[in-house]
């Protein structure tokens, strides 16, 4: 099995919506190989050798949301998880960090998407607390609607918290 690591964004706008992205891959599978249809998901992405978390946040939102750096206010690490899935045809450990971010600026690009993000990702769109808790659609992680109050009340954690990342969602019955 291969390890991924990579950093979630839990970017945040004036208006207290969180930005989500929404892909469609039929490659990417639950480890036994089960294919749950389009989701969404936070921004971010793959750590590179080399970076620090910081570093690839600060990639990855250029990348996915053409948002620079001086446009968002960083916040703390505030949770971690792991799961398994298939990846790029492998199963595959997922590890993820999640870190706060909060931005004035609602407007957002797919222009930058790397070649591959561009086979996959769809759409962005900014929800609220109440859009994710109602949403008929798949929202990764399954937790994200427990977890969020807090975030949004800036109510971080003093060290990061393992979140379950593989909950899968309610919409899901298996």
């Amino acid at each position: 099995m291969k390890n991924h690591e990579s950093v979630r964004i839990i970017l945040i706008n004036q208006d207290q919506e969180l930005l989500l992205m929404c892909g469609d891959d039929p490659k990417i599978t639950n480890k036994d190989g089960s294919y749950f249809g389009r989701f969404w998901f936070l921004v971010g992405g793959h750590i590179e050798h080399g970076e620090s978390v910081m570093d690839t946040a600060i990639r990855e939102l250029k990348e996915e949301t053409g948002l620079n750096k001086d446009e968002v206010t960083f916040g703390p690490e505030v949770w971690h998880g792991e799961f398994e899935m298939v990846y790029e045809g492998k199963l595959t450990k997922m590890k993820q960090q999640f870190v706060v971010a909060n931005t004035n600026n609602r407007s957002v690009t797919l222009e930058y998407l790397t070649p591959s993000e561009q086979k996959i990702i769809e759409k962005v769109d900014w929800f609220s607390l109440n859009d994710i808790c109602n949403s008929k659609e798949v929202i990764y992680p399954a937790t994200l609607k427990d977890h969020l109050p807090d975030i949004l009340e800036k109510k971080y954690p003093k060290e990061p918290i393992w979140i379950d990342l593989a909950k899968k969602p309610s919409k899901i019955t298996l």
